[in-house]
């Protein structure tokens, strides 16, 4: 990766347009959080726009946060000739909403990610499929190109790194701790960022466990299990990833599917595997992405043609044989 083209592209004046995908988790977060640290540090002027109303208040306690702005509520019509997008390798309006029409035609784009796409977008691009989270390659660059690591920072792309990696399960997680005991070093808290992230839940994320488990069915000889909430459950605002991650916790599940009506008839899909089914694979079919292990996409159907026609990707799978899917 050519960091020294990546620091050149912060040598303009002009003001930065900083995002993250649709439904912003702790890695999108932190990792955007950071940038702006980092630009900071330049003296360069910037604004952190996303396309969720309400962005996660668990990562409310990072430094930053409440500078993110939701593209549904700027004033005016901003314009930015500048765009650094993290955590996303695509701009698509699937990924990123309306935040993409705030760039101007012109506009020149730096792209850092650990999800690799087919259409390589962004005239800078820091991307890795062997990091384990767009906060470790946050971090690779800022250290590469001398930007001092402040306690705010490494508390941010700890963060990053640990939610996307759950703790260092998943995602190349030899890689995570090299980094991430590097941060504590600077100044991040393992303790209190474990305790925000992993044992606090909201009321709402406890009803949407249970109004999800309740819907539970196992498929495919019990090597595959499905989820389901719906609208009205999703609109309580519940922590889905708590949900996903309970599914397949349960021996014997090589995958589970699990389908969240985000809008009457539209289904956000989380795919997860322990490893023999390569569940990005599957998102591509249906425009979505991600890795082997934890991947997602987007189906306008019913439940039921949507639970087929996955459960059929699925089962391919599983009938052709271990999956070498070279991490996570």
């Amino acid at each position: 990766m050519d960091y020294n083209k990546a620091r050149a592209f912060l040598d303009s004046d002009a003001t930065y347009l900083l995002s993250t995908h649709r439904n912003a988790d702790g890695d999108g977060i932190g990792a955007m959080l950071a940038m702006g640290e980092a630009l900071a540090y330049l003296n360069r002027p910037y604004r952190m726009v996303i396309c969720d109303e309400k962005p996660n208040q668990k990562f409310a306690f990072l430094a930053g946060f409440d500078r993110i702005e939701y593209v549904g509520a700027l004033p005016g019509s901003p314009s930015f000739s500048r765009g650094i997008f993290v955590d996303t390798p695509t701009l698509d309006p699937k990924r990123v909403g309306e935040v993409a029409d705030l760039l101007t035609g012109d506009a020149q784009k730096l792209i850092i990610d650990h999800h690799t796409s087919p259409d390589e977008e962004g005239d800078v691009r820091l991307v890795d499929p062997n990091a384990s989270a767009a906060s470790e390659l946050v971090y690779r660059f800022v250290q590469a190109v001398g930007i001092p690591v402040s306690p705010e920072m490494a508390t941010q792309l700890y963060a990053g790194i640990a939610y996307d990696t759950k703790l260092f399960k998943f995602s190349h997680p030899k890689h995570a701790l090299k980094v991430c005991a590097q941060l504590v070093d600077l100044g991040a808290e393992p303790e209190m960022i474990a305790d925000v992230l992993f044992a606090r839940e909201r009321f709402e994320t406890i009803k949407t466990l249970g109004v999800a488990l309740a819907t539970l069915e196992l498929h495919l000889d019990g090597r595959v299990n499905t989820l389901v909430v719906d609208h009205k459950t999703y609109q309580m605002g519940g922590e889905m990833d708590l949900v996903v991650d309970q599914a397949m916790s349960i021996d014997g599940i090589e995958a589970t599917l699990f389908f969240k009506e985000e809008s009457p008839g539209s289904f956000r899909m989380s795919l997860r595997s322990r490893g023999r089914v390569n569940v990005n694979t599957i998102a591509q079919i249906f425009g979505g992405g991600g890795h082997p292990r934890a991947s997602g996409c987007q189906l306008k159907m019913s439940l039921e043609e949507a639970k087929r026609v996955l459960l059929a990707e699925v089962e391919k799978q599983l009938a052709s044989g271990p999956s070498n899917n070279g991490g996570t």
